[in-house]
This record gives C-alpha cells, sequence and structure tokens, in this order.
C-alpha cells in the first residue's frame, strides 16, 4: 500500500464522497499498519505548468536567446540561460538539517527550479525571462505568447 493519497475535491458534495470512500479508508489502514499520527494538507490545487509552457521556454524563448545573445562577446548554451535565469528570478529554497553533535541546525540554500511551477508562476517566469532577453539582451522573439506557441 502506497504511504500518500492524493485527491481533489471538486464541489462540496464530491468532497463528502471522497472524504467517506478514500480519506477515511485509507487512514484506517494506515492506523491497522501501525501508523499512529496522519498528518493532512489541504491547499487550493494549481495545475502544474503545462508542456506547451515548457516546450514553448526550451524551444522558443532560450533557444533564441543562445542564437541572438552574447556576454562578453560569447555565446551561451540553452543550458546556460536556464541556470542563470533560475538563479535570477527564482525563489532560492532554505532547508534545515540537525546533525548530531551540533546544536544548531545547519541551513543550505538551493537555487529555485521550474519543476513543480504552476500555469500561472510559470507564466510570470515566462514574461520575466521574455524581458531580460528582449531589454537586456536585445533578443528579438519569434513569438511572445507561449499560448500560441505549436511545435
Amino acid at each position: 500500500m502506497s504511504q500518500s493519497l492524493h485527491t481533489v475535491f471538486i464541489n462540496p458534495n464530491q468532497a463528502k464522497q471522497a472524504i467517506a470512500g478514500q480519506v477515511g479508508p485509507f487512514c484506517r489502514d494506515l492506523w491497522a499498519m501501525g501508523i499512529e499520527r496522519i498528518a493532512v494538507k489541504l491547499e487550493p490545487e494549481e495545475d502544474s505548468k503545462t508542456v506547451q509552457q515548457n516546450r514553448y521556454l526550451w524551444g522558443v524563448v532560450y533557444k533564441e536567446i543562445s542564437e541572438q545573445a552574447k556576454v562578453g562577446g560569447e555565446r551561451y548554451t540553452v543550458d546556460a540561460w536556464h541556470e542563470l535565469f533560475k538563479r535570477q528570478f527564482l525563489p532560492r529554497r532554505t532547508k534545515k538539517t540537525y546533525i548530531a553533535g551540533k546544536k544548531r541546525p545547519v541551513i543550505s540554500t538551493t537555487i529555485g527550479t521550474t519543476q513543480g511551477l504552476g500555469i500561472k508562476k510559470m507564466s510570470a517566469f515566462i514574461e520575466q525571462v521574455l524581458a531580460f532577453g528582449a531589454t537586456d539582451l536585445g533578443v528579438r522573439f519569434s513569438l511572445s505568447r507561449w499560448e500560441e506557441y505549436r511545435p
């Protein structure tokens, strides 16, 4: 049995049925297995970024930046541009790790990632990259809206 359950509530009646038919039995099974505590997290669901957004970002935006832009007289790969923009526009993530023998937790920071971004946040990221590419790098994009991209 999987130790997690994902369900989406779309209206009060469906939520009531899902709680009775899925959540309740799931919890009972975990308790029967000896698990004492179960955490439940409820939050508004946002669709994850679309395949179309991702294809547009890599197939148009990064590609055209890597073809047109030079920094210090040098061109860079799409991967190099992706790293720059993640560092520039996505929030860093911090993590506390407790280590034996240390009184305080060790705090590490990692750069943000586009993985798991919702449609709105991915759209905002793409807009920031487009604006930077156009204004700071002088890139002329062949297509400025991901919704119109058809690979």
